[in-house]
């Protein structure tokens, strides 16, 4: 194996460097005291700015979540509400139709039948029935 060898040699350009001048200045800053910034919020100046203009749909969106946001919290409490006056109400149907049935089954027995249909004159017959046998020809 032979040993690994440059084929062409590399030729470096001597380039003159430039010389990066920093800027270590900061600018001046523009004269905004606290009376010019109200100023402008007062008279509404700052709304007419590029940057303000660029904003107003990205205001106008989260203004709009906001909304459905508050409107979402409303009709889940309303829902929460009538979810509640639902099972309450529910609760008192059952314990109604439990009554009732209850009611029922005890008037519906034969003895309280039996003392009902007295009062009127109706007696429990203590003959058994009979059946009544038709023979054809």
């Amino acid at each position: 194996m032979s040993k690994n060898v440059i084929k062409k040699p590399i030729k470096e350009k001597n380039k003159p460097k430039k010389k990066f001048k920093l800027n270590l200045r900061l600018p001046k800053p523009k004269n905004t005291t606290i009376g010019n910034a109200l100023n402008e919020v007062l008279e509404g100046t700052f709304l007419t700015r590029k940057g303000v203009i660029k904003l107003i749909p990205l205001g106008l969106f989260i203004t709009l979540l906001t909304v459905a946001y508050i409107a979402n919290n409303y009709w889940s409490i309303k829902s929460f509400r009538e979810m509640y006056k639902l099972k309450k109400e529910l609760k008192e149907l059952r314990f109604e139709h439990i009554t009732t049935k209850s009611d029922f089954m005890y008037s519906s027995k034969q003895s309280e039948v039996a003392r009902k249909l007295d009062s009127l004159g109706v007696k429990e017959s203590t003959v058994p029935p009979q059946k009544f046998f038709y023979k054809s020809n």
